[in-house]
Formats: structure tokens, sequence, C-alpha cells
């Protein structure tokens, strides 16, 4: 009698467990701002797009909350929210789990890789060679807020630059007011941008500046709690990003 009740509370004790397994939802921030082609305000961005398909295709609720930032990651290193996208860095890997391979991160878990140029005036003096920039002269280079690897990587050139604004209407319209030498910015977001409103006005200077791998990342009670799902979740995004659906969902959704 006294070993079934061991055997019977042991199996109660492990139901809780054996419960974490798969979350009821999936909490995924995304910004408050438009990042084409990647995510816009409306929920239809790229990688929005391929978060809600990964997460319902396990059977799992797509809980999608919209927030500045430095708030989505605020909220990630609380457990107020599970995941949201973003580019590897050390400080990060500090708050948030990433897919990793042995001590770097996954390239294959990646989720996209955006690249980065530099834009300046038409016919301006600034350049960008890949290693360092000329023409800069005691100018400064505009960055949104928020873009860490972008703002680490100026940093470690001791370049002057201006992280005020959070989105790149702004830095844009600061550079063709002559208040900016240079903004870096997300080719397809700026070429987009410069089609629209800067035609003849602003161009690329020079070579990519930065090619930043983006990875789910996810809150550290999420994925302590669930560390099974964790992993199924990185590679069913792995697997619906080469899918032909997700192709054509881009091709439909410049």
């Amino acid at each position: 009698m006294v070993r079934r009740m061991c055997v019977l509370l042991a199996v109660l004790f492990a139901l809780p467990a054996q419960a974490e397994g798969t979350p009821a939802r999936f909490r995924y921030c995304s910004l408050d701002i438009d990042y084409p082609p990647y995510s816009r305000l409306d929920g239809s961005g790229h990688l929005q797009y391929l978060m809600a398909l990964a997460v319902r295709s396990t059977g799992v609720e797509f809980d999608l909350r919209v927030a500045p930032r430095r708030r989505c990651i605020e909220e990630l290193r609380t457990g107020l929210v599970d995941g949201m996208i973003g580019g590897y860095t050390p400080e990060r890997a500090g708050i948030a789990v990433f897919p990793m391979a042995g001590m770097l991160p996954d390239a294959d878990k990646a989720v996209a890789t955006p690249r980065y140029y530099t834009y300046r005036k038409k016919g301006a003096p600034l350049q960008w060679d890949g290693v360092r920039f000329s023409g800069l002269g005691e100018g400064r280079i505009g960055v949104e807020s928020g873009f860490t690897v972008i703002i680490e990587q100026l940093q470690r050139l001791q370049v002057r630059y201006d992280d005020n604004a959070k989105s790149l209407g702004p830095n844009f319209g600061k550079l063709a007011a002559g208040r900016l030498e240079g903004v870096i910015a997300m080719e397809a977001e700026a070429e987009q941008l410069i089609a629209r409103s800067y035609a003849g006005l602003l161009e690329r200077a020079g070579r990519p500046f930065d090619e930043t791998p983006l990875y789910l990342m996810l809150s550290r009670p999420f994925h302590a709690r669930h560390p099974a799902y964790a992993a199924r979740l990185w590679q069913t995004l792995q697997d619906h990003r080469a899918s032909v659906g997700y192709r054509q969902y881009q091709q439909t959704h410049p």
C-alpha cells in the first residue's frame, strides 16, 4: 500500500513537468515601427509571417505583441515575452538564449541575413571601403536606436554617431538636410525609401557595412521551462524558411 502511494505521488509530481513540455502559447515581441520587409505594423512582415507559420504548425497559439525595440529586449530579459528576432551579441546572449553550435550561434538557424549599407548625399565624398570610412571628417553617422551590432562596430571604429531616431525616415531626413554625413541602413528598406522620397538625392557609399544574421532569441525563463520545444521551434523555423510557401509569400509581399 505504501509503495503504491509512493508511485502515485511520483506520477502526480511528474505531471507538471510533463505539462511544461509544450507551451499553450508563444508570446512574440515585434517592433512598433515598420521594418520592411521583415516586420510591419500590420503584422504582414516576412519574419512575422514565418514566426506565426512555425509556431502554429507546432500546435501552439501565436501571440503577437508590438513594442519599441528596447522594451521588447527588456521584456525578453524578464520573461514577459517568450521571443523576439535579433542579431547575436555577447550582451544579448547574457539575457536570452540563441540556437548555438558550440560557442557560436548556429548560422543554419538564422531566419534572415540582411545587408546594411552606408548612405550619403549624392556626390558627397563619404566612402566605406569595408574597413574604414573616408571623407567623413568630423561628421556623424546616423543609425537607428537599438541597432546594437552596428553601434558596437561604430564604437570600435571610434566614429561619431547619432542613434536618437528609432526609424529610418528621420535619419534620411537629417542626411538630406546636411545634419548627418551618412546613415547606415538595411538595404531593402533604404532602397524602397530612396525610390519613394529621395531619388537623385541619396545614394550608397561603397561596400556593405554589415551582414548580420538574425535569430529567434528566446527568454531564459521560457527556454528553461521548454528546452525540447525550443529546439523544435528553431528547427521548424529553419524548415519553413526553406519552404516553397514562404518563398512565395516573400515574392508577393515585397
